[in-house]
C-alpha cells in the first residue's frame, strides 16, 4: 500500500512537474521579450501605447566622438584651407571688438558655459519625438486639404462663385469647406519633444532663469503677462505659457471676402468661431532625467507619460527584445491609424469622388446622366481602392555594429503586392556588382489588367456620349475614321497583352540597375574629347521572363501593330509620314548568354557607338539597356557580391536592394579631376596641393561605403534587414 501510494505520489509530481515545464516553456517567449525589453533604459517606458507616432535618437555623443576621432576628420583638419580657416578663426577671436572675439568672450561668462553645458548635456545621450492620437486627425485634415488643391481647379471649372482662372483662390475656397466639415479635427496636435540629462538640478536652475526673462519681458503685455505660470501636470511642475484664439484681432479680418469664396453659406464663421476657442500650450520643464517641451492644446500628453498601458508592451515591439543588448542608436514606430492618415493613398480617389458633388448640378446634365455618373466614379474608386495596400503599423530600430549602422524595420500592413515566396533569382543577373540594384518581386495577377480595360472602355463610352459630340461635323468625321481604322489594332493589342505577354512576365520580377562601366572619350559630338576614357552611368531594367517564346511572339506582334498605326496615321494625313518609312528593325546577334537586338541610334545624334537601346533575351531574362556590353553581362548569371545583409541571395525574398556609394565615388573621380585640371591653381606647387586637397575630399565622402537591404515577409510581416557600411580611412 505504501509502495503504491508513493508511486501514485510521485506520477501526480512527474504530471505536475511536466505541466509546469510545459508552461514555462509556453510563456518563456511573452517574459523573454518583457524581461529583454526592461534593459533598454530609454523614454520608451514612458509613452502610452496609442501614441500616434514615436522616435528616438540615441547615442548621440558615442556616435559624434566616433566621427570626431575618425581619420577621416583628422584628414579634414590636415588640409591647408581647414588650417587656414582655423587660424582665421583665431585671429579674429584675438579681436575683443569683432562678432567672434565677443562670441568668444561671452562664452566664458560662468552663466552663459552653464547654459551651453546644459545645452549640449540635453543632445549627449536621448532626444525623443512623440505625438499622441490627436496626430492621427491632424494627418487626416492635412492629407484632405492636400487632395482638396488637387481637386481646387477643377470644383472651380464648374463653380458659379469660383473663377477657374484664379486658382489661388480656388484652393483657399476648398481649403476653408475641408476646414469647415471637419472642424472637430481642427487642433493643435499634441507633441513632446523630450532631451535625457545627467545634471537635472543645472536644468532646474536654468528653468528657473528662463522664467525670470519671460517674465521681464512680458511685463509690457498685459494680455500675455498673466499666461505664463507655473503648472503641475501629473506631479511633475513646468512652466506653461497658454495662447488662445482671443489674442488674434479677428476684427481685421477680411470676413467678407471668406463669405464670398463660401462654397456651404456660413463655413467662414464656423471655421473663425472655432479658431476663437482653440488654444495653444507650450510647457518646458524636468522630469526624471528627462528635459521635456510640450506643444500642443492641452498638456494632456504630458500628463499621460507613464501611465497606464505602455508602447513597450505592445506587440509590435517584440521583435525588438533579441535586440536589446545591441547599441541601439534609433528606435521608431508609427500606428496604424497614423500611418492611415499620413499615407492615405485612397483619399484622393475619394476625394475626388465626392468633388462630384460640387460639380455635376452645375453641369447642366440630366439628373439620370448624374446618377450614372457617380455610379461609376463610386465604382472605379472601389476598384482603385481595392488594388491599394491597407496601411498598418511600421516599428524600426538601428543599432551600431563594427561595420557600420544595421537597422530592422517591420511593416504590418495588409495587400502589399510583393511576393516573398521565392528567391529572387535576378539578383544573379544585375552584372554582379554594380553601383546601385533594386530587385522585386510582384504578385501575379493579370486580374488587374482586365480591369484596366474596363474603365478604359467606360471611359470610351463617355467620349463618345459627351466628347464627340461637341466637336464640329468634319471633327466627328475624322474622329470616327480614326476609331474604326485603330480599332481593330487595339483588339490585336488587346489579344497579345491577354495571351502573350502578360503570361510570358508571370514570374513578376523586376530590376532596376545601374552601373557605370560606359566609358567613352566623346559621349556626343557637341562634347569635347578627353584625353582618357571616361565612366558615363549605365542604366538598365531587368525582368524576369516565365515564357520566351511568348514574349518573342508578343514583341512580333506589337511591331506589327506599330506597323499598322504608322499605316494609320499616313491615311488620316498622307504627308505626316514620309511613304518609304518604316519603324526600324533592330540587329539580331546571338550570344553565349542569349539574343541582343540592338537598335542603333540615328547618325545625327553624333552619339558614341557604344550607346545604343539594346533588348537581351534568355530563357528565363529580359533586359532593355543602354549599350550592348551591358546587356550582355545582365544577361549572363554572375554570383552577387554585394555581401552585407544580402551574403545569402538564394533565400525567399520580396525586395533585394544594393547601393555602392564608394564605387559611385570613384567612378565620378575621373570627372572631379577633370573639372580640377580646368581650373587655373597658380603654380605647379599650389596646383598639387589642391589636387591633393580634392584626394582628401574624396577619400572622406567613401568612408560610406555601400548600403544592403533585404525585405521578407514572416507571418505576414513584411521586415526589411539594412546594413549601412562604414570604413574609416586609413592613417597617414
Amino acid at each position: 500500500m505504501t509502495d503504491r501510494y508513493l508511486t501514485g505520489k510521485l506520477s501526480r509530481s512527474l504530471v505536475v512537474a511536466l505541466i509546469l515545464a510545459l508552461s514555462a516553456a509556453w510563456l518563456a517567449p511573452a517574459a523573454a521579450t518583457a524581461a529583454g525589453l526592461d534593459k533598454l533604459d530609454t523614454s520608451l517606458k514612458l509613452i502610452p501605447d496609442d501614441a500616434a507616432f514615436y522616435t528616438t535618437m540615441l547615442r548621440n555623443r558615442e556616435q559624434y566622438e566616433a566621427v570626431a576621432k575618425s581619420n577621416a576628420v583628422a584628414r579634414l583638419k590636415d588640409m591647408p584651407i581647414v588650417k587656414m580657416g582655423l587660424l582665421l578663426y583665431k585671429m579674429q577671436a584675438n579681436d575683443p571688438e569683432g562678432p567672434v572675439g565677443q562670441f568668444k568672450a561671452a562664452l566664458k561668462d560662468p552663466e552663459v558655459k552653464k547654459l551651453i553645458d546644459l545645452l549640449v548635456d540635453m543632445v549627449d545621450d536621448e532626444v525623443f519625438f512623440y505625438g499622441d492620437e490627436s496626430f492621427t486627425g491632424f494627418m487626416g485634415l492635412m492629407q484632405q486639404i492636400n487632395a482638396g488643391n488637387q481637386t481646387a481647379p477643377l470644383v472651380a471649372l464648374f463653380s458659379d462663385k469660383l473663377d477657374p482662372a484664379d486658382p489661388t483662390r480656388a484652393q483657399a475656397a476648398v481649403l476653408l469647406e475641408i476646414l469647415a466639415n471637419n472642424i472637430d479635427r481642427v487642433k493643435v496636435p499634441e507633441m513632446v519633444i523630450g532631451f535625457k540629462i545627467s545634471n537635472t538640478k543645472s536644468a532646474a536652475r536654468q528653468l528657473d532663469k528662463l522664467e525670470k526673462l519671460a517674465t521681464d519681458a512680458l511685463k509690457g503685455e498685459p494680455k500675455l503677462k498673466s499666461r505664463l505660470k507655473r503648472t503641475k501636470v501629473a506631479g511633475h511642475e513646468y512652466l506653461t505659457l497658454s495662447l488662445d484664439g482671443s489674442l488674434f484681432p479677428w476684427g481685421e479680418l477680411p470676413l467678407d471676402d471668406l463669405e464670398k469664396m463660401e462654397l456651404d453659406e456660413g463655413s467662414a464663421k464656423k471655421v473663425i468661431d472655432r479658431l476663437k476657442k482653440e488654444t495653444l500650450v507650450v510647457a518646458l520643464g524636468v522630469r526624471d532625467d528627462y528635459v521635456l517641451l510640450s506643444i500642443g492644446a492641452t498638456t494632456d500628453a504630458l500628463a499621460k507619460l507613464g501611465k497606464g498601458k505602455r508602447l513597450i508592451d505592445r506587440p509590435e515591439f517584440k521583435p525588438l527584445a533579441k535586440f536589446a543588448n545591441k547599441r541601439l542608436v534609433s528606435i521608431g514606430y508609427a500606428s496604424a491609424e497614423f500611418n492611415a492618415q499620413a499615407g492615405n493613398q485612397q483619399l484622393p480617389v475619394d476625394e475626388l469622388v465626392k468633388s462630384l458633388d460640387e460639380i455635376l448640378p452645375g453641369s447642366g446634365l440630366p439628373k439620370k446622366d448624374q446618377q450614372q455618373i457617380r455610379k461609376d466614379a463610386t465604382a472605379l474608386a472601389k476598384d482603385i481602392n481595392g488594388l491599394l495596400p491597407v496601411p498598418g503599423a511600421i516599428m524600426s530600430f538601428g543599432f551600431l555594429t563594427n561595420q557600420g549602422i544595421e537597422g530592422y524595420s517591420y511593416n504590418w500592413a495588409k495587400n502589399l503586392q510583393y511576393d516573398g515566396s521565392k528567391p529572387l533569382g535576378l539578383l544573379k543577373h544585375v552584372g554582379g556588382s554594380p553601383a546601385m540594384a533594386i530587385v522585386a518581386r510582384g504578385k501575379y495577377a493579370p486580374e488587374q489588367y482586365d480591369l484596366a480595360v474596363k474603365w478604359v472602355k467606360i471611359g470610351y463610352g463617355y467620349f463618345e456620349k459627351y466628347a464627340l459630340p461637341e466637336m464640329s461635323k468634319e471633327e466627328q468625321k475624322q474622329a470616327r475614321k480614326f476609331i474604326k481604322l485603330v480599332t481593330p489594332l487595339l483588339k490585336r493589342a488587346d489579344d497579345a497583352n491577354r495571351k502573350l505577354l502578360i503570361p510570358a512576365l508571370k514570374d513578376g520580377q523586376v530590376a532596376v540597375v545601374v552601373d557605370t562601366q560606359l566609358k567613352s572619350k566623346q559621349f556626343a559630338k557637341d562634347l569635347p574629347e578627353t584625353e582618357k576614357p571616361m565612366p558615363m552611368i549605365e542604366p538598365a531594367i531587368v525582368v524576369g521572363i516565365s515564357d520566351a517564346k511568348l514574349l518573342k511572339k508578343a514583341c512580333d506582334e506589337y511591331q506589327e501593330i506599330f506597323d499598322g498605326l504608322v499605316e494609320v496615321i499616313r491615311e488620316m494625313e498622307p504627308d505626316a509620314i514620309p511613304k518609304k518609312y518604316k519603324i526600324p528593325r533592330p540587329k539580331e546577334t546571338k550570344s553565349d548568354a542569349g539574343e541582343i537586338f540592338t537598335y542603333a541610334a540615328p547618325k545625327e545624334w553624333g552619339l558614341d557607338k557604344k550607346i545604343a537601346l539594346t533588348l537581351g533575351l534568355s530563357d528565363n531574362v529580359g533586359v532593355i539597356a543602354a549599350s550592348r556590353k551591358h546587356a550582355q553581362r545582365l544577361l549572363a548569371a554572375t554570383p552577387l557580391k554585394a555581401g552585407g545583409v544580402l551574403k545569402n541571395p538564394d533565400r525567399p525574398m520580396a525586395v533585394a536592394g544594393f547601393f555602392d556609394w564608394a564605387g559611385l565615388v570613384t567612378a565620378a573621380q575621373p570627372w572631379i579631376d577633370l573639372a580640377v585640371e580646368q581650373v587655373d591653381a597658380g603654380s605647379e606647387e599650389e596646383e598639387a596641393a589642391t589636387v591633393s586637397q580634392v584626394q582628401t575630399v574624396v577619400d572622406v565622402l567613401k568612408v560610406i561605403r555601400k548600403v544592403t537591404s533585404e525585405s521578407r515577409f514572416e507571418d505576414d510581416v513584411l521586415v526589411t534587414h539594412t546594413l549601412l557600411e562604414i570604413r574609416d580611412v586609413e592613417e597617414k
